[in-house]
């Protein structure tokens, strides 16, 4: 089960200073990559150092949403409490056009690369009680496909990960642009808010 964005971002550097998203060691991301992918391009683009605000601003958010009332489609199971004090894990792998366009055709039927796919992790409640931590799922970014987009949106290319990295969060949540505008207009409002909390701009202006 995947999704895919072809989304548009303009981003300036992340303020990773900001006391909402500094606890970032409790939250594990695991990056990998395919044997084409140059291990320098994923020291550059894709350090847990890179990515850790960006998990963090999107789960604190999300978490005070929580506490709101807001119910995350793929997560429907997992009480407020569990959610709130469990650390929580995300895949992160990077791959090259070719293996990026067979996995989009595998899991969407779309014969191109796209810039990410998100595979949520789909872990019954009972078995999450019994982890060390809450699995999300896995995000698969296709770098080729991104630095193409950063290009024609003349951004940069960190900026165009850290809004698709958030992107592809919230679709591991469940939420999806797809179903309709008013879908399409929940998720934009979320990833504007934690945007924000990284000192980002509002990407869809």
């Amino acid at each position: 089960m995947g999704h895919s964005n072809d989304e548009d971002s303009s981003m300036n550097n992340i303020d990773t200073n900001s006391t909402d998203i500094n606890k970032t060691d409790i939250n594990e991301i695991s990056i990998s990559a395919a044997e084409s992918i140059d291990d320098e391009l994923v020291s550059t683009f894709y350090t847990e150092d890179r990515l850790q605000p960006v998990l963090a601003a999107t789960l604190n958010d999300i978490g005070e949403r929580i506490k709101n009332g807001l119910h995350l489609p793929y997560f429907t199971d997992i009480d407020n409490e569990l959610w709130e004090q469990k650390p929580k894990a995300l895949d992160i792998y990077i791959t090259d056009a070719i293996e990026g366009h067979e996995l989009n055709l595998e899991s969407r039927g779309k014969a191109y690369a796209t810039n990410i796919l998100s595979y949520p992790s789909e872990m019954p409640a009972n078995i999450i009680e019994l982890m060390p931590t809450l699995p999300l799922g896995e995000l698969i970014i296709c770098h080729k496909v991104v630095v193409r987009e950063a290009t024609e949106q003349e951004k940069t290319v960190e900026q165009h990960i850290s809004h698709l990295l958030v992107h592809g969060i919230l679709h591991l949540f469940g939420f999806d642009h797809e179903l309709g505008q008013a879908e399409q207009d929940e998720m934009e409002s979320y990833e504007i808010d934690i945007l924000a909390h990284l000192n980002l701009p509002n990407p869809y202006v």
